[in-house]
C-alpha cells in the first residue's frame, strides 16, 4: 500500500512541474529580472515609406521605378496602385526588394496614387493605405529657340536709370539676377536693391524675354544649394516654389546658377536630378525656358565633369562663362581672350557633343589684372574707358584698389565682334555679365555684338 500511495503521487505531482518550474524561474528572487519581456518572434511589420517619385512629383515615362524604405521584420512587399478617383488595387505581390518598376498609359496628367504593405510570415502591415503617395504623368514639350541669343544678365544692386532701354533692346533675354536658395530650401529674394517687377516692366516694354537667375544663398556658393538637392522631398520643395514664382510673375523662363556642382561630392547626381525635374516642371506646357550657367571648361576635373551629358537634352541653353582665366602670379595673361573663346566651345560642341543651338559664349563686360592681387582690382568696362582706356583696345592702364597704373585685361569691341561672330558661326549666341557693367554710348560692347551679328534694336 505504501508503494502504491506513493506512486500514486508521482503520478499526481509529474503534470505540476513544468508550471513549478516556471514559477521558479520568474520569482522575483531568482536570477536576473525584466520588467519587459523579450517580444516574441515574428511580429507582423509596420508600413513603409515611399521614397520616388517624390510625392506630388512628375514622372516623363510610362515606365515608372517605385521605391520605398525597408520596413523592419519584412520580408515582402504588395504593390498597390490606382488612377485618379480610382482606389489603388493590388499590381504586384511578394515583391523581395524595395523598388518595383511599373508600366502606366500614356495618358498626359493623368495622376496615381500608390503604397506598398509590408508582410512576412507573421502577417501583414496594416493601415498603409493612409500613407499613400502621388505622382504625375505629364508630357514634357520644351518651347521652341528663338534664333541667336543676346543675352544679358542685370543684378538687383544695379539701377534701372542708370540702363537705357535700348540696351534691352538689345538683348532677347533679360536675367535678373539673383533670387537665393535659402537655407531651408527655399527661394529668397534680394533683400534690396531693383525689384523683379520693375525688370519685369522694363523688360516686357522692350520686347526682351525675362529669366530669373537663382543662385546658392549660402555665401560660400554650395551649402544651400547641396543641402537643398540631396534629396528628393527637397527637390520637390524647390521645383515647387521655382514653379509658381515663374507663373506668379509670368515670367519666360529660369536660369541655375549653381557654381559648381561636382562630382567629388556627389553633387553631380542631385545636380543632374534638379535639372531634370526643374526642366520637367517648366517644359511641361511649353511655356517656360530653363538655361544654365556652366564652367568654361578649360580645365579638366570634378567640376568640370559634373556636367553631364544627359543635361543637354533637358536643359534649352548653357550660358558658358568663358572668362575669369586669371593668375595672380604670371603677368600679361589675359582672362578672357579669343583663344579662351575657341577653347571653350571646342570643348563643349566637339569634345562633350552638347548640341551647338543650345551653346551660348559668355563675354565679360569688365576687366581683371594679371600677376597681382585681385581684390579690388576689378574694374567695370565703362570704368575702364573713363579712365582713358580704348574701346578698340584689350588693355589700359589704371588705378584702382590700392593699385597704381597697374595693367587691366578686357574686351574690348573688336574682340567681343569676333566672339560674337564666332558664336554665330558654330553656337547659338552670347550672353554679357552683365549690363550695368557695359558702356550706354556708341562704344558699348552689346552694340558691337548686335551689329556685327545683325540683330536691329
Amino acid at each position: 500500500m505504501a508503494y502504491f500511495s506513493d506512486q500514486f503521487l508521482l503520478m499526481r505531482t509529474l503534470p505540476l512541474i513544468p508550471a513549478l518550474l516556471a514559477l521558479l524561474f520568474l520569482s522575483p528572487s531568482c536570477g536576473k529580472k525584466s520588467n519587459t519581456p523579450n517580444p516574441p518572434p515574428g511580429n507582423a511589420p509596420g508600413c513603409a515609406t515611399a521614397v520616388s517619385p517624390a510625392s506630388g512629383g512628375f514622372v516623363t515615362s510610362t515606365s515608372v521605378n517605385l521605391s520605398w524604405n525597408a520596413a523592419a521584420n519584412a520580408s515582402s512587399y504588395d504593390l498597390y496602385l490606382g488612377a485618379g478617383a480610382v482606389a489603388a488595387s493590388l499590381v504586384a505581390s511578394n515583391i523581395s526588394g524595395t523598388s518595383h518598376t511599373i508600366t502606366i498609359p500614356g495618358t498626359a496628367n493623368a495622376s496615381y496614387s500608390w503604397y506598398v504593405v509590408p508582410k512576412n510570415s507573421s502577417g501583414t502591415a496594416s493601415g498603409c493605405s493612409g500613407g499613400a503617395s502621388q505622382f504625375i504623368y505629364i508630357v514634357i514639350n520644351p518651347p521652341a529657340p528663338f534664333g541667336y541669343y543676346v543675352v544679358g544678365y542685370l543684378p538687383s544692386y544695379r539701377s534701372l536709370t542708370d540702363i537705357p532701354d535700348v540696351k534691352f533692346r538689345m538683348t532677347n533675354v533679360v536675367i535678373y539676377a539673383f533670387y537665393g536658395v535659402n537655407g531651408s530650401g527655399g527661394l529668397s529674394a534680394p533683400a534690396s536693391g531693383t525689384s523683379l517687377a520693375s525688370v519685369i516692366t522694363k523688360a516686357r516694354a522692350n520686347n526682351a524675354k525675362i529669366f530669373v537667375g537663382i543662385n546658392d544663398g549660402s555665401g560660400d556658393g554650395k551649402t544651400n544649394f547641396k543641402s537643398m538637392a540631396s534629396t528628393a522631398a527637397g527637390r520637390n520643395n524647390f521645383v515647387k516654389q521655382v514653379m509658381n514664382l515663374v507663373r506668379t510673375n509670368n515670367l519666360d523662363g529660369v536660369d541655375m546658377d549653381w557654381e559648381f556642382p561636382t562630382t567629388s561630392d556627389g553633387t553631380d547626381a542631385t545636380f543632374t536630378a534638379l535639372m531634370k525635374e526643374l526642366a520637367d516642371s517648366l517644359h511641361r506646357d511649353a511655356k517656360y525656358y530653363l538655361s544654365c550657367a556652366v564652367t568654361a571648361g578649360k580645365y579638366a576635373g570634378g567640376i568640370r565633369d559634373a556636367i553631364r551629358n544627359e543635361l543637354f537634352g533637358y536643359v534649352d541653353f548653357f550660358n558658358i562663362m568663358a572668362y575669369d582665366d586669371f593668375s595672380t602670379s604670371t603677368p600679361y595673361r589675359h582672362h578672357s581672350d579669343y583663344a579662351l573663346a575657341q577653347t571653350c566651345l571646342n570643348y563643349w560642341l566637339t569634345t562633350r557633343g552638347m548640341p551647338a543651338n543650345k551653346a551660348v559664349l559668355g563675354l565679360p563686360a569688365y576687366g581683371r589684372p594679371s600677376g597681382i592681387t585681385q581684390s579690388g582690382t576689378v574694374l567695370t568696362y565703362k570704368t575702364i574707358l573713363s579712365q582713358g582706356g580704348s574701346s578698340q583696345l584689350d588693355s589700359a592702364t589704371v588705378t584702382a584698389g590700392g593699385f597704381t597704373n597697374y595693367t587691366i585685361y578686357y574686351n574690348g569691341q573688336y574682340t567681343i565682334k569676333r566672339k560674337a561672330k564666332l558664336a554665330k558661326d558654330i553656337a547659338a549666341g552670347v550672353m554679357l555679365w552683365e549690363k550695368g557693367q557695359d558702356a550706354s554710348d556708341d562704344h558699348s560692347l552689346l552694340k558691337a555684338a548686335c551689329d556685327t551679328v545683325g540683330r536691329a534694336y
